[in-house]
């Protein structure tokens, strides 16, 4: 009976403090920031559910480090640091959910009238708890909208959730961004282009930092664009109707292809993104694992010899005389060793940052316009052509190429596939889209190709889970 008793005596105590710090709108507002901040571990989206675990599934990063070769090569089980990343990432998220359940716990205490910015603090912690349980569904889950998914945890208590199918996960994910993008309808006149952060209440400047309005519907965009699993039909429309929304808010331009190098290295960018995790910690992380050259620790590129290299990848449905400035702004090769510098703020690392940049937000992007201008692509591809077609141009215009238009060469549905590899490289997503297609994967790690199938699709659910059911 010890852990009851400890259980049943510490919990007032909890209830007691949890009082003292939801009393007013600086506790609420402390305890969201502690929620941002919670964001940017590394078990999170500050390495592992960014690009440490899927942009290794995906074929585009590789280590030598034991584990993250076996990783690579989709042996799951064999090794327990594999399992125990798993397990970290696992409890992590769902730590961060119960943080974000306790103040939407909190809240129904109070009301819009007693609390001004009530409906902020609620949709933005509504959008929090989607994208986790979102982003745990597209790793620990099967496409199958009929088969086990995972807990959807909406309240802050120590009682054992029910597993979901994973249709009914879709259905709750929607649900809660549905709610949070009514909360949040406001911000389509705070948020503005370009930013203005000179609000009364500090809570609402840095809005890219918040899981605002606008994250909520490109997060939408991205729940039934992988729900569609690339079929034509209503989720594929929804899918395209939400990206459509960010585009033309016009508050999320473009760079331009000489903005390349910086727009996403290491800082949230003024225009292209739509939410990152503002942290002071990123950039130690990406010094150590992508800046800094360590054979067994850090994460390369493959290099041109590689079954799929990065630069094949870039060279897929390029005319000979356009230049794609990802390809030198994003990537390095010296003495046979190629760095992936997309996320990493090399400036910051050599104490050399330039004028340009002495007043951008240190931290990471996890959703930017240029994803949305794809989606919307795809969504349109068979109902119509041209407006796909100039989605897709603009956005591969903004990365230096030459329009299709403008080649006399038809939009296809592998052509966006290519691109979308080429726009989201380093950041964690193709192996989300290679997923929802079951694609054959062209292994680099092991020279062959591979064909899609949930055992490798799925990731296991950590036994932990299971043990503590039991």
């Amino acid at each position: 009976m010890a852990s009851c008793d400890d259980f049943l005596d510490v919990r007032p105590k909890a209830e007691k403090l949890e009082r003292e710090l939801f009393k007013d709108a600086k506790g609420f507002e402390g305890a969201i920031y502690g929620v941002y901040g919670t964001l940017q571990k590394e078990s999170l989206y500050g390495k592992d559910m960014l690009w440490g675990i899927t942009e290794v599934l995906a074929q585009n990063l590789q280590s030598g480090n034991e584990m993250i070769s076996k990783l690579a090569k989709y042996d799951y089980e064999s090794d327990a640091d594999t399992k125990s990343l798993f397990t970290d990432v696992w409890g992590s998220a769902y730590q961060t959910i119960g943080y974000a359940n306790n103040i939407l716990n909190q809240l129904e205490n109070w009301s819009p009238a007693s609390l001004p910015l009530y409906n902020y603090y609620k949709g933005e912690m509504l959008g929090v708890r989607a994208l986790l349980h979102f982003d745990l569904l597209r790793l620990f889950a099967p496409i199958d909208e009929s088969k086990q998914g995972i807990p959807y945890v909406k309240t802050y208590d120590p009682v054992v959730k029910p597993f979901f199918t994973v249709g009914e996960v879709y259905s709750q994910i929607i649900a809660d961004l549905t709610e949070a993008e009514g909360l949040l309808k406001d911000q389509e006149t705070l948020i503005v282009y370009p930013r203005n952060d000179t609000n009364y209440h500090r809570f609402l400047n840095y809005q890219e930092t918040h899981f605002n309005l606008y994250a909520v519907r490109a997060l939408l965009a991205r729940v039934y664009w992988m729900k569609s699993q690339g079929k034509a039909g209503e989720d594929l429309k929804k899918a395209g109707e939400y990206a459509e929304s960010v585009i033309k808010s016009g508050k999320f331009p473009l760079v331009d292809c000489t903005e390349i190098k910086d727009y996403l290295a290491g800082t949230i960018s003024p225009k292209e993104t739509i939410f990152g995790v503002y942290s002071t910690s990123y950039q130690k992380t990406a010094e150590r694992y992508l800046y800094n050259y360590n054979s067994y620790g850090s994460f390369n590129p493959y290099k041109e010899s590689s079954y799929d290299s990065y630069t094949k990848v870039y060279k897929k449905n390029v005319p000979a005389q356009s230049q794609d400035y990802r390809l030198d702004g994003h990537f390095t090769s010296s003495n046979q060793i190629v760095k992936c510098l997309k996320l990493v703020d090399v400036y910051a690392i050599e104490n050399q940052v330039p004028d340009h940049r002495q007043n951008l937000i240190t931290g990471v992007t996890l959703m930017h316009a240029s994803e949305m201008y794809l989606i919307a692509a795809e969504a349109l591809l068979n109902t119509n052509k041209d407006l796909a077609l100039k989605y897709f141009d603009d956005e591969i215009s903004s990365r230096g190429l030459g329009k299709l238009s403008q080649q006399n060469v038809e939009l296809t549905s592998e052509i966006i596939y290519n691109e979308y590899h080429k726009e989201l490289y380093g950041e964690g997503q193709l192996w989300f889209n290679m997923k929802r297609l079951n694609r054959t994967i062209q292994s680099n790690a092991e020279s062959r190709d591979i064909p899609g199938n949930d055992k490798i699709y799925v990731l296991p659910i950590p036994e932990e889970e299971f043990e503590y059911r039991n």
